[in-house]
């Protein structure tokens, strides 16, 4: 998520629930101290599906999985143990989350054969049936 996409969700917040949320001003900087180890980069959209099937085209490698909106997250594993898990930030430097994502019950805190050393990318989120995004097609 972009700073921009961050002040975007907070003024929806603001309009469902007045006075619960600070001003934009007030929100931290989208950075932090723990450096990824590999740049945290969003991915490029494309715009409709011949674009999409001129991507595809000639790749067998693919794996698809639906949209989740959740934040993003580095998790950095060394000799199969969660050692890092760092907000995305800037994409080169964000929060050091290690601590609170050792709390997370569906978080794999132990990785083995291939991936007991890797940087995996992704979304933490949390599942909620009814959600207000699931009402909103999101």
């Amino acid at each position: 998520m972009t700073f921009t996409t961050s002040s975007l969700c907070a003024a929806q917040w603001r309009q469902c629930f007045p006075g619960a949320t600070p001003e934009d001003d007030d929100l931290p900087p989208p950075t932090g101290d723990a450096r990824h180890p590999v740049a945290h980069t969003g991915v490029r959209k494309l715009a409709d599906e011949d674009s999409v099937a001129r991507w595809m085209k000639n790749k067998s490698d693919l794996w698809i999985q639906p949209k989740v909106d959740g934040v993003a997250v580095t998790l950095v594993y060394r000799q199969g143990r969660l050692v890092q898990a760092i907000s995305r930030g800037d994409g080169l430097r964000g929060e050091a989350w290690t601590a609170r994502a050792r709390q997370i019950p569906a978080l794999a805190k132990v990785m083995t054969g291939e991936l007991a050393d890797s940087v995996l990318q992704g979304e933490l989120f949390l599942r909620r049936d009814g959600h207000v995004q699931q009402q909103a097609g999101g």
